[in-house]
């Protein structure tokens, strides 16, 4: 245990070194050159740091089925950045195909840890999809033909949110809270996303706080689901 704590508290650090980093690539002055590189260099970072913990951990089996999952978020944020960058809807696009992917990806992993089917894996779908098209009309957020695939996107989410969150609930443990964690983590970054893109800030400054919060829930909550690997029974 004390091993994994402390593979765990130095890797948060460096990992937080390189979100940092992030942040100020964030800025406008230096967006556009070091924007995307930092940002791929982070999320190569959160697939290294699952296989470094899989080895210190040896939860192989878990590890692979996160593998898959993780991977197609670092590609998803190639995209992103992208879009970020050159404001082209193909990139956010094809971002959200892959970042859905991913989420199915997750959803796959968590239903095989825990097969359990309840009310809260509907209701949440449920009342998440209604509150995407009430903020989407009262915020006026400008989707065009975007609105659909993310509401479906919206659904996966949620989705993965409702067994991540009940896994935490129902089996208590450092594993199950660091996945639980990462899904809210997850949830509230991808929720920012809707007006990061599609809402029109009267003060470009509000829309910067908005990005950070987005980074740092997104980084954060991957990370979490990279020390639930640290942390897992064999099952």
């Amino acid at each position: 245990m004390f091993t994994r704590m402390m593979a765990q508290g130095i890797v948060t650090i460096i990992y937080t070194l390189e979100f940092a980093g992030l942040l100020v690539a964030a800025l406008p002055r230096y967006k556009q050159k070091y924007y995307v590189p930092v940002k791929m260099l982070c999320s190569v970072s959160f697939v290294v740091i699952a296989v470094m913990f899989a080895f210190v951990s040896d939860h192989m089996q878990y590890f692979y089925m996160m593998l898959v999952p993780l991977v197609l978020c670092a590609v998803g944020d190639l995209f992103m950045g992208l879009y970020q960058i050159r404001s082209r809807r193909k990139h956010m696009l094809a971002g959200m195909i892959v970042f859905l992917l991913a989420h199915m990806g997750f959803l796959i992993c968590f239903f095989r840890i825990d097969a359990r089917l309840t009310w809260w894996n509907i209701f949440l779908p449920v009342v998440s999809l209604a509150a995407f098209f009430f903020v989407k009309r009262l915020m006026h957020l400008h989707m065009g033909r975007l609105a659909i695939p993310a509401a479906i996107y919206c659904v996966f989410l949620s989705l993965m949110l409702s067994k991540s969150t009940q896994y935490m609930a129902l089996c208590p443990g450092l594993a199950s809270g660091w996945i639980g964690f990462g899904g809210i983590a997850f949830f509230i970054s991808d929720f920012t996303i809707i007006f990061l893109y599609f809402y029109k800030f009267r003060k470009p400054e509000n829309r910067g706080k908005i990005h950070y919060l987005n980074l740092a829930t997104y980084y954060y909550g991957i990370l979490a689901f990279d020390i639930s690997i640290l942390y897992f029974a064999a099952f």
